[in-house]
Formats: structure tokens, sequence, C-alpha cells
């Protein structure tokens, strides 16, 4: 990814989050974060490249998009650990 320009992609879905994390996008970082109403809420930090996370969302969101069972599985229990930590 050192090659193309990457943005700060922040999300507080878990599920995505564990997408990404199989689709090879750099998790930076867990941060607190607030949600419309001004209550505090956990927000999953990646580095993504600008021309694919709308790529990754649509297929994501679409149900096109393809990530190994068990990997998608292991990432969603990391995140899962860290919320919880």
């Amino acid at each position: 990814m050192s090659d193309r320009q990457v943005m700060d992609y922040r999300t507080s879905d878990i599920y995505f989050s564990a997408y990404l994390m199989g689709m090879d996008m750099h998790f930076v970082a867990m941060e607190d974060g607030t949600n419309e109403r001004g209550q505090s809420k956990k927000v999953f930090l990646f580095h993504v490249p600008k021309n694919e996370i709308d790529r990754l969302k649509a297929q994501y969101f679409s149900g096109t998009g393809s990530v190994k069972y068990r990997r998608f599985v292991d990432n969603l229990k990391s995140l899962k650990s860290m919320l919880h930590t």
C-alpha cells in the first residue's frame, strides 16, 4: 500500500471492520468516539487506499464481497476482545 494514497477511515461497525481486516486493510487502532446523541462508543480506525473504500463498502453491503470465513471469524473475535479489554 505504500505506493498508493491512503486515507484514515473510521467505522463503529464491528462486522464491517472484520471484513476490512479480511480484505487486508491496515487496522490502526480502536478509538473513543461519540454517536449523534453524544453517547460514547468505540470506533475502529483503518488506513485504506482512497481509490478502494467505495468499492469495498459496495461489495460488503451488497453481499458480493468475499472473505474466508475462518479469517472473518478470527478478526471478529479479535475486535470483540479489544472492546471488552
